[in-house]
């Protein structure tokens, strides 16, 4: 029974040890300066469902390297968004903006939003998922004790605890939830063509409008057909053929 139950976890450990193999060759790749082969096996590992932000970031930096402006500022947002607070995804990323042509305006945010989007992106939501959990169990404990507690004075302390702690869970958990729906909801994306004139509206003989870059962020407001109408950064919006983009 111990035999099979060996060979039966070396078999599902296989895919996880093979694509580590093929994360350090790629590593190599790039070390040596083969950049063309290590987006190759970099691209191979994402397509087979396996990601993570040191994954994102050297596909990044592989990008730049190739002069892919665009991607490599897509894979560094990618990174970024599971770590917030890495320094070095947001120097690379800055770093990659620098290439961008006719780059434009940020629409400064609100105080307030500007605030809340730094508590929500302070820490990535596996984080605030470890943290809610340890939390939710900390209060299950404290509510056994207010279960038995004899004293009046030590109920009402654990009562006052246990609605702080279900309070801070709350929380933590709608915090994970706004970035979670942040970070799924296809909607953000980044031009990857050199040059692109924009559209009126999603049609080859619809007036042109102003041409975007390769490397521009947009939001996607609307779909039709292979067409996406895009608001960039500086608020203006036009529409776009969809394979000019690469969707978050």
């Amino acid at each position: 029974m111990k035999t099979f139950v060996s060979i039966l976890l070396i078999i599902i450990s296989l895919p996880a040890f093979s694509t580590l193999n093929e994360f350090e060759k790629a590593n190599l790749m790039y070390k040596n300066g083969n950049y063309s082969e290590a987006y190759k096996l970099y691209t191979d590992i994402i397509n087979k469902n396996y990601e993570s932000p040191d994954l994102f970031f050297n596909l990044g930096n592989t990008c730049y390297r190739l002069n892919k402006v665009g991607e490599s500022i897509y894979f560094y947002e990618k990174a970024l968004s599971s770590d917030p607070q890495n320094e070095d995804y947001s120097y690379n990323l800055e770093l990659a903006k620098l290439r961008v042509k006719n780059i434009p305006e940020v629409i400064p945010e609100s105080a307030l939003y500007s605030f809340l989007k730094k508590i929500i992106y302070s820490t990535s939501y596996k984080f605030k998922a470890y943290f809610n959990l340890i939390i939710f169990v900390f209060t299950l404990i404290i509510f056994i004790f207010f279960i038995k507690a004899r004293k009046s004075r030590n109920k009402k302390l654990y009562f006052i605890s246990v609605i702080f702690l279900t309070a801070v869970v709350i929380t933590g958990i709608i915090l994970m939830q706004i970035q979670i729906s942040e970070q799924t909801d296809h909607q953000k994306a980044i031009v990857i063509t050199n040059e692109v004139q924009t559209k009126s509206s999603p049609n080859e003989e619809a007036n042109d409008l102003f041409p975007v870059y390769e490397g521009f962020k947009a939001k996607i407001e609307n779909i039709s057909g292979d067409w996406c109408e895009i608001k960039l950064t500086d608020g203006k919006k036009a529409w776009i053929k969809e394979n000019n983009l690469k969707r978050f």
